[in-house]
């Protein structure tokens, strides 16, 4: 296999027509450029140079292997330059998963950083619960993903990736105007044990959280109404249709709704970002910053008297 060596020896020596001025250039004898020139040849089995005593003149076959030995060093050069700026992380990829309320609230900072500032990083997004986004992690699909866990639910985690707190969120019930509780700043869920409950589907974390926070206190939610989209359960209770919890992510702007933070310290969503342990790319430590700084600004409990924002 032709060494690059070789193949900066052919290009010189075609392109100054000199031995001894492509020695210079390189940095070696004449002696040694020639001795490259000649293990070519053998190798090869072709004669890429005419010599006489005062010059040395490249056959057909030797301008040819030049030309090419050109266009190949410069690609060599090209990938060595690359490489220096993936060292430099001027260049990578950054392939981020979210469930929808941290992807609303946090991520976009993280997305506009990277496209604004480091216009060579492959920059994606993919929304996704954790049980779709963590594995996605695991597989090399996605470098980062921003997962949730809710304090009664616990998860096992896979040993292989890093775990790093973004955010400790509380939980609130959503109230009609007009409610018994509306004016209380905390409640606690047994008060709320002969309600009509708006909730997510059986099988999200968010309906297993509500049935073990209302199993703690003794009863059975009366769940009337499920759904997935985040904004039909602040409308069922502005009509005055039943209550619902919601963690502070998931807030939205709707009138004639208030918020109660439930009393129990440990009702919590906690929010992670997660990546491989072993993953090396530069561009991990950075994102993960940028979601807790955006965090910072929702890490406050809402006062009662507070109207629900968009978070």
């Amino acid at each position: 296999m032709l060494t690059p060596i070789q193949l900066q020896a052919i290009r010189d020596v075609v392109a100054t027509g000199s031995l001894r001025t492509a020695a210079k250039r390189l940095g070696y004898t004449p002696s040694a450029v020639s001795q490259q020139i000649a293990s070519v040849e053998r190798v090869l089995g072709v004669k890429l140079f005419e010599r006489s005593a005062r010059s040395v003149r490249p056959t057909e076959a030797g301008a040819q292997l030049a030309r090419r030995a050109a266009r190949l060093l410069a690609e060599l050069d090209a990938a060595e330059d690359e490489m220096r700026s993936f060292a430099d992380a001027e260049r990578g990829r950054l392939h981020l998963g979210s469930f929808w309320s941290a992807g609303f609230r946090l991520v976009p900072a993280v997305l506009a950083d990277f496209l604004c500032d480091r216009p060579q990083v492959d920059v994606r997004y993919e929304e996704g619960d954790p049980q779709v986004t963590t594995p996605a992690v695991v597989d090399g699909r996605l470098d980062l993903a921003v997962v949730f866990e809710y304090g009664t639910v616990p998860h096992n985690w896979p040993s292989d990736l890093d775990m790093t707190l973004i955010l400790e969120e509380p939980l609130y019930v959503l109230v009609p105007t007009g409610h018994r509780l509306s004016g209380k700043q905390h409640v606690q869920v047994g008060d709320l044990s002969r309600e009509r409950w708006i909730c997510y589907r059986e099988d999200t974390d968010a309906a297993r959280s509500l049935l073990r926070i209302c199993a703690k206190s003794g009863f059975r939610p009366e769940i009337l109404f499920r759904t997935n989209d985040y904004n039909l359960p602040f409308e069922l209770v502005r009509r005055g249709l039943g209550v619902a919890i919601v963690p502070q992510l998931a807030m939205i702007e709707s009138h004639d709704v208030h918020v109660i933070r439930l009393a129990d310290p440990a009702h919590v969503r906690r929010v992670f970002a997660v990546r491989r342990a072993a993953d090396p790319n530069p561009f991990l430590d950075h994102a993960i910053t940028m979601l807790r700084t955006a965090a910072k600004s929702f890490d406050q409990p809402l006062s009662p008297s507070d109207v629900p924002t968009a978070l």
